[in-house]
């Protein structure tokens, strides 16, 4: 069996570099399309391992990267097209710092659902139950009403993109247009979402993009079988989720299992997360406060 490890922004170069050589003393860190190939070919995965980061965030290109290729452990990056070419930031990155009592104000006057009933949530679970045209929507009138400073671009760019591609380390694969949860957007949203996050990365890097992440990724929550029909479609050769697992040779190509680590994880927490497997999601889901009940919850009261 395989691992896959997956980080977001990391801003502790400190704490990374110490998880990569813990990471290179349990596993063999291999190219993505290197793993493909033994999944392919039915060869024994046992001690592989391959490092994922989504998003693009700027950390990666100022921190993650010079210490992987420090250590020259190959990575795939899952970026957006549009947050590069245009340098924009994803919704999740533009309301960090906003006054959450104005954020839910506006919530309640776009979706009609009274404030009181979801005071409780966590806002980024409340908008994660959103389609991404209301979530800008709101955002905008945030904007409009309270003008709050502008943000710089937390994402890299198309030149960075490019250089780190150019190192021979790092595979850049696709991660939609706006980061939307796919399984609340209709269908032709969700579509071009994926194929021109596909094709655009494609034009700006000159090559064919065979790889994708689903934002936020849980399986039947944020995407489904819907989604993996449109990777499909799309000569996608593997996509991949957020719940943890090993990766194997019965595990589907369009879904594959990433175990998340985060700045500041202890190396026991991580010890104990990679022993538990697949059971870890079953682990989470009994904590109070789960992202999935929570999202349930709200989305009842949404679709209302």
């Amino acid at each position: 069996m395989g691992v896959v490890i997956n980080f977001h922004e990391v801003y502790n170069p400190v704490w990374l570099e110490n998880t990569i050589c813990f990471l290179k003393k349990k596993y063999n860190p291999v190219h993505l399309p290197e793993l493909i190939s033994l999944y392919n070919k039915g060869n024994e995965l046992k001690n592989i391992c391959h490092i994922t980061v989504d998003d693009g965030d700027r950390s990666f290109y100022k921190g993650i990267y010079p210490v992987l290729k420090k250590h020259k452990i190959p990575v795939t990056i899952f970026v957006s097209s549009d947050a590069a070419i245009n340098q924009v930031n994803f919704w999740f990155q533009e309301i960090m710092g906003y006054e959450r009592q104005r954020l839910l104000k506006i919530f309640s006057e776009v979706t009609g659902i009274n404030v009181n009933d979801i005071k409780e949530f966590p806002l980024v679970n409340i908008f994660q139950c959103l389609t991404i045209d209301t979530i800008w929507e709101i955002i905008n009138r945030y904007q409009k009403q309270y003008k709050p400073d502008k943000k710089p671009c937390q994402n890299m760019c198309v030149n960075e993109l490019k250089e780190v591609e150019n190192s021979g380390l790092v595979t850049i694969g696709a991660h939609t247009l706006r980061h939307p949860i796919l399984a609340n957007e209709e269908l032709h949203i969700s579509k071009n979402e994926i194929a021109s996050s596909i094709t655009n990365l494609a034009d700006i890097l000159g090559h064919e993009i065979k790889y994708f992440a689903y934002p936020n990724g849980i399986p039947d929550l944020d995407f489904g079988q819907r989604e993996m029909d449109i990777l499909n479609d799309c000569g996608c050769t593997c996509s991949f989720s957020t719940e943890s697992g090993n990766f194997n040779l019965r595990s589907g190509l369009l879904s594959m299992p990433r175990y998340g680590l985060s700045c500041g994880d202890s190396r026991s927490y991580m010890k104990t997360k990679l022993f538990f497997g697949s059971y870890w999601n079953k682990i989470m889901k009994c904590k109070p406060g789960n992202e999935s009940v929570n999202r349930k919850a709200l989305l009842k009261l949404i679709r209302k």
